[in-house]
Formats: C-alpha cells, structure tokens, sequence
C-alpha cells in the first residue's frame, strides 16, 4: 500500500495540479522540481513533472521514476510505453541492464536508465514455486538426489522415505498444485531408487571385489 504524501508535500502536489490545469507550465514545472526534491520516493510527484517537463527526455526519465515507485499507476504505465516507443524510433538499440517482475532497466545511447513495463504478469517457473505442504518431501528429494550423486548407496535408503512421504502428504493435500507437485516427487523418488540400485551395486564391487 502506497503511503501518503506528508501535509506539505499533498499541498505542494496540488499547487502543480491547479497550475497545470490553469495552463501555467511554467510555474507547475518549478512546483513539480520542488515536489520530488521534498519526497523523491513519492510516484505521484515525478509523475506531475512528468506533465510539465520541458523536455522529451525528462519526460522519460520522470515516468520512468514513477512507474518504478508506483507499478500499478496505470497513467504512468501507459505514458511510459507511448514514451519508450517514440524513443526506440530514435535509438532502434537499448541495453538490457536489470529486470525485476514488472519491468525491464535498459540503458540508452545517452546513458539515461529507463524502466520499461513488461507486457504480461511476470509468473514464477513452476519449479521455482513454493513447494509449501510438499516442502518436506522436496527436502527429502533433494537429500535422495545428493546421495545418488555420491555413489548411490545412500539413495537406495533415502528415495523409499521421499516415496512415503510423498504419499503420507499427499492423503492431506487440498490444493491441486499441491498434489501435482506430490506426484512429481514420488515419481522422481521412484526413478532415483531404480537408478541407485545399479549404481549402488557397482560402488560395492569396486570396493569390495
């Protein structure tokens, strides 16, 4: 949840709006300036000077800094992309700099950061999820596999328990995702015990021919 502005800062906010709306620029521009220097966190007063700037290139860079506090301000979102558009006409080439789940840093040819939205709802890997109910029977897994690397002989002995596991968590799983990921780790545990057995087998001989 956004906070809000400090007493001064909402009245200094609404100074720019009215003066903007008046069509007084350039007053509402040096309002704007004070604004972001008086809270620099605060999206909407980058994106009031973003109204006012005198430049297409401050323009950029204070939506930019807006969005960036305030992803879900959709006039910002929007003005950004129309923003990033006209400069890719421009500059064709950008530079991959930083991600995060709504938008991509890149750099320009002037070397000004830019944020630019994503276009669709950034979504974990499945794998990469929370395992939640099913975390002790990922830590069981994990435990089978690291064995499995060693030698073999551990796994034998580790995948069954992730097998029980799996099945014991999975009689109390609600949630279809939950039981999904249950079945994937019972069905890996299966196919690391197959393959510990043979492996297992052949570490003993070498060891004890």
């Amino acid at each position: 949840m956004q906070k809000k502005p400090r007493p001064e800062v909402s009245q200094l906010l609404e100074e720019v709006g009215q003066l903007f709306q008046q069509g007084d620029s350039q007053r509402a521009y040096q309002s704007s300036l004070r604004a972001t220097s008086m809270a620099p966190d605060e999206p909407l007063a980058w994106y009031l000077r973003s109204q006012t700037a005198p430049s297409p290139e401050e323009q950029l860079m204070c939506l930019s800094r807006a969005y960036s506090l305030d992803t879900a301000h959709p006039d910002a979102k929007k003005e950004l992309r129309n923003a990033v558009q006209v400069l890719l006409k421009q500059e064709p080439f950008l530079a991959y700099v930083h991600e995060t789940p709504e938008f991509y840093q890149v750099r320009s040819g002037r070397d000004m950061l830019i944020n630019v939205p994503k276009n669709r709802v950034f979504e974990k890997p499945y794998l990469q999820k929370t395992p939640g109910l099913a975390r002790p029977a990922f830590a069981w897994l994990s435990i089978a596999l690291f064995a499995l690397i060693l030698g073999g002989v551990g796994a034998v002995l580790a995948a069954p328990i992730t097998a029980i596991q799996a099945i014991r968590l999975l009689r109390s799983a609600q949630l279809r995702d939950d039981r999904v990921r249950l079945l994937i780790v019972f069905i890996l545990s299966m196919l690391i015990w197959l393959a510990s057995i043979p492996i297992s087998w052949l570490l003993l001989i070498r060891i004890y021919p």
